[in-house]
């Protein structure tokens, strides 16, 4: 600058002082569903709160009610908890029903109201659902990515790394039925020539009605080792698709690794973790085995006789 004095300007921002709801997309895309079901499929839609305080979220229904009240009063169009909160950094999920009545294009926008402990939020917010009914299998609508662009997995590590790894990021259990498991396995290792580790799956209501069974859910690794994990998905009686992450806690035996997950950091993250330990993450993917109600009778009929 040939000795010339420059002015230099820095702005910084702190974490949203106000309870700040995140939702991942803009619009969700369901994926399309013909016409004629038993039951909806319900897709869970992650949230989260981005602020410091504790969130309480309200989900306006007055749209979805004169949608379906349009359909002859038929339920398109179904929200399980419209209401609930979300504590600084957690993630939740609003859980989305959808059964077309007709073969033809849907569109929704709900607007969510936020409050925290200064009173309501001004800023805006909207779940923005669009959802396609078809009636024959040439005829269905080709089908938006519902998530697009994630990381395949996110951690929650120390500043030296981490010395515990699976080895898969991500597992998808497939198109499945009502009461047909899905097995997949997955190996877990300590990388760790000293250290022996122990681990625990937490549990995570990603994944609706169905049930996951993890052999072992818990356990200890010894330095240098290994161990198969046998992961079980078990359908339940109303069908759902999920993506998303589950997450396993790691603890190391020495005080110095003890001392060092106290300055844990986390990685590239939108999942909520406590601020102390070691963590990771498996993104998970099923898909309901849709059947019309057609099939569905027949076999019911050919069960009996």
């Amino acid at each position: 600058m040939n000795g010339k004095p420059l002015s230099l300007k820095f702005e910084g921002e702190t974490l949203h002082r106000r309870a700040q709801l995140q939702l991942i997309k803009h619009t969700y895309d369901l994926p399309p569903v013909p016409i004629g079901l038993e039951w909806a499929i319900t897709y869970p839609i992650e949230i989260k709160n981005l602020g410091i305080t504790k969130l309480k979220y309200q989900v306006d229904q007055t749209r979805l009610e004169q949608l379906n009240a349009e359909n002859h009063d038929f339920s398109v169009f179904e929200i399980h908890n419209p209401e609930g909160t979300l504590k600084s950094n957690e993630i939740g999920y609003i859980f989305t029903n959808f059964r077309p009545l007709e073969a033809k294009k849907y569109a929704l926008d709900l607007p969510i109201k936020i409050s925290d402990i200064e009173g309501p939020s001004t800023e805006p917010y909207t779940l923005r659902l669009r959802g396609n009914g078809y009636h024959l299998e040439q005829e269905k609508p080709l089908e938006v990515q519902f998530y697009e662009d994630l990381p395949v997995c996110r951690a929650h590590l120390n500043d030296d790394g981490s010395m515990a790894a699976f080895s898969t990021e991500s597992i998808d259990f497939g198109d499945i039925a009502h009461n047909e498991p899905s097995n997949r396995f997955v190996i877990l290792y300590n990388l760790n020539p000293t250290q022996k580790m122990k681990f625990d799956f937490q549990k995570s209501n990603l994944i609706c009605g169905d049930e996951l069974f993890l052999e072992p859910m818990s356990g200890e690794l010894k330095p240098n080792s290994h161990c198969n994990i046998k992961m079980t998905l078990m359908p339940g009686k109303y069908p759902c698709n999920f993506e998303g992450e589950i997450m396993f806690s790691i603890d190391w035996e020495s005080e110095n690794a003890r001392g060092a997950a106290d300055e844990a950091r986390s990685v590239a993250t939108t999942t909520n973790v406590p601020d102390v330990s070691e963590y990771l993450f498996i993104r998970i993917k099923k898909r309901a085995k849709i059947v019309s109600v057609s099939l569905a009778v027949l076999i019911s009929n050919l069960s009996i006789d």
